[in-house]
């Protein structure tokens, strides 16, 4: 016994140096809040996950590699805190790669610029004007070539959308300079190839092949004591590629923000052309808000924003407005209350407060879901996130 137990203890001081140079942090936020209010005939009342941050528990880790160089990885899971589901198939980070004085080049699942530069008074809340106008337009389907689609929300947005898989990424810091550039591979990494007939040997043809569905995108903020500024452009490709119909998305974004001392204000202004690879679907998005400290640990926080979609034949609106309180009650521990409004033109169902949605069918056959569009979404919400 004695024996194995200094052999363990030299085994211990032999590799304690190749441990001394690695480190993992796990982290996370938990955030939950009653949330209460309406959208036209829909209304919501219950406990709501993530209404001031995302929920989520995090692995970060570095290795030192000598020469300056270290590796480096996240694993970051999502999850809701109201029923609990999530963890296990929910990925908002996951990816590794190789950091130095040239910043970090890594691969995964990883954040496109438009997630890291925001310039939102509300902090990116869930019931942010910026958030929610960057939103999907429209909370049912849309039928496209016999098939129910859902409308999705712009890739420079705090959420999901600003999420790519299958990405290689550059994120770098010199002197105030802020540069990040993705590259993502997406969904098709080999050629797809209509059915094949085999009474007649028709079909077999390559309908899409690697790079179809590709997206980049590049970030650049520059910060200076109480001033930011930062641009934002992203490209996507469209896979379904059809003459008249779809077109590649394209988006950009301009803002930043100054901490004038007594308040900070903060702006955007975002276009969007061809949304949802949709031709001719266009989006104009400004938004602008304040944030006034009160005392050492509160803050109060307003924020209005517009969103026009452009179409052949027409124009939607919808504006949205946020005033909320952030409390500090400590370190880690953060209490709010706010409330938001969102009024849509018919044909726009934004809002954090969903819209009702019902099932529809046409000459008997199911085509998906309708909304109800042009009404105000209205929100009221109470909560706390802690953060570890």
């Amino acid at each position: 016994m004695q024996k194995k137990l200094i052999a363990l203890a030299v085994a211990g001081l032999v590799s304690a140096p190749a441990f001394a140079q690695s480190n993992v942090t796990i982290y996370g936020v938990a955030d939950a809040g009653f949330a209460f209010g309406e959208h036209g005939e829909n209304d919501v009342t219950g406990v709501e996950s993530g209404l001031l941050s995302g929920s989520r528990l995090g692995f970060r880790g570095t290795e030192d590699l000598g020469n300056g160089l270290k590796a480096v990885f996240t694993l970051e899971q999502g999850f809701t805190i109201d029923d609990g589901s999530g963890l296990g198939n929910a990925s908002r980070q996951a990816f590794v790669g190789v950091a130095g004085g040239f910043g970090a080049v890594t691969l995964g699942r990883q954040y496109a610029p438009g997630y890291d530069f925001q310039y939102d008074a509300v902090v990116s809340a869930q019931f942010s004007p910026q958030a929610i106008l960057s939103g999907a337009p429209y909370a049912g389907t849309v039928d496209f070539d016999g098939e129910a689609l859902s409308l999705k929300g712009l890739t420079i947005n705090p959420g999901s959308m600003a999420r790519w898989n299958n990405s290689v990424a550059y994120n770098g810091s010199f002197s105030g300079l802020k540069v990040r550039a993705i590259y993502s591979f997406n969904a098709l990494e080999t050629n797809t190839f209509s059915t094949v007939n085999l009474n007649t040997g028709a079909g077999g043809n390559r309908v899409s092949k690697p790079g179809d569905d590709d997206a980049m995108g590049l970030g650049i903020e520059y910060a200076n004591g109480p001033l930011k500024v930062g641009a934002v452009y992203h490209y996507l490709k469209d896979a379904a590629d059809v003459s008249g119909v779809t077109d590649d998305q394209q988006e950009w974004l301009v803002g930043g923000s100054y901490n004038f001392g007594v308040l900070t204000l903060a702006g955007s202004y975002q276009q969007a052309k061809s949304t949802n690879f949709i031709d001719n679907l266009d989006v104009d998005l400004w938004q602008v808000g304040v944030i006034v400290p009160v005392g050492a640990a509160g803050n109060v926080h307003v924020a209005y924003g517009e969103a026009k979609y452009d179409y052949d034949g027409g124009d939607d609106k919808a504006d949205s407005w946020t005033l909320a309180y952030t409390h500090a009650l400590s370190k880690r521990t953060t209490a709010y209350v706010g409330y938001n409004q969102t009024d849509n033109d018919d044909g726009l169902s934004l809002g954090r407060a969903p819209a009702a949605t019902a099932r529809a069918t046409l000459d008997g056959k199911a085509i998906g879901t309708v909304a109800e569009t042009g009404e105000k979404s209205k929100l009221f919400v109470v909560g706390v996130r802690h953060t570890f």
